[in-house]
């Protein structure tokens, strides 16, 4: 009797264990809780802790409602002047409505298809009215808020809030790159080329001005040294003369000795004179006389 009585408080605590955990569930503080009857909504949960609920009638869905990123694969577009690129974008959202997200796609993972395929739809029609140089810029502000409040719309309907739509980058495609890189390149050489050819001209200009100068410059110098040199000669005449009216037979003599020491400069020099030449005037008496 004993051990009957044992066997049937453990199954009597485990009946009251099964009816417990089928009675209660938790809410996380990242989790809200859809509560459905019957398959039918019934309540929304989002106070964290342990709730009841009906055994059997009752079941629950459990819905994040933390911030979520969506990673979206990358998107071919083309840009109002018919150019393709390529478009890498995730979004970040959260669950606000989990009733709403119940009825149009059941759970998570179908809102997160769904909401890529929105992501992309609206991708391509906000890129596909701008052209391909502001497609292609840095400056993508208003091309994210734009896209964002279009999706905004959409992503309502399934029960989500977008907190932002964010463009990785936007690139060209393989085929195309090349091509385009080539166009670039002949513009940006074409462009070397003028500004070398600008160059070259200033720098001719510079040179010829230069010259010019140089030509002026050297004209004024010689010019000046002319005047110089005359006017040198002028005193030099002068001294020489004011010299000879002093003493002729001095500056006669002076003038000898400085031919003689320009004649003999050198060592070796040999000179064939007649003796009675005017150039030994004065190897003959000290007076200058034969």
């Amino acid at each position: 009797m004993k051990n009957k009585g044992i066997i049937i408080l453990f199954v009597l605590v485990g009946l009251g264990l099964v009816g417990f955990s089928t009675a209660t569930y938790t809410i996380k503080e990242t989790q809200q809780a859809l509560v459905l009857k019957f398959g039918e909504f019934a309540r929304v949960e989002s106070e964290a802790g342990l709730h009841f609920k009906k055994p059997f009638v009752e079941n629950i869905v459990f819905v994040d409602k933390r911030i979520r990123f969506l990673d979206t694969p990358e998107l071919t577009v083309f840009t109002k002047d018919q150019k393709q690129i390529i478009v890498d974008a995730f979004s970040e959202f959260r669950i606000t409505d989990p009733l709403a997200l119940y009825r149009a796609v059941q759970n998570e993972e179908r809102a997160e298809r769904r909401l890529s395929v929105v992501i992309n739809s609206n991708l391509r029609k906000v890129f596909g009215q701008e052209d391909f140089k502001t497609a292609m810029s840095g400056e993508r502000k208003t091309l994210r808020q734009r896209i964002k409040n279009s999706v905004t719309v959409e992503a309502k309907e399934l029960g989500l809030e977008i907190v932002d739509v964010r463009i990785k980058r936007t690139d060209l495609p393989t085929d195309n790159s090349e091509a385009i890189f080539t166009s670039m390149k002949a513009e940006r050489n074409q462009v070397a080329r003028e500004i070398r050819s600008r160059g070259e001209e200033q720098s001719i200009r510079i040179i010829s001005k230069a010259e010019r100068e140089k030509i002026v410059i050297l004209a004024e110098a010689e010019k000046k040294s002319q005047i110089l040199r005359g006017e040198g000669d002028a005193v030099a005449t002068k001294t020489y003369a004011d010299a000879y009216g002093q003493d002729v037979e001095f500056y006669a003599f002076y003038r000898s000795m400085e031919a003689y020491r320009k004649a003999m400069r050198s060592s070796n020099t040999n000179m064939v004179l007649s003796p009675d030449s005017e150039f030994f005037k004065y190897f003959g008496k000290m007076n200058g006389k034969k």
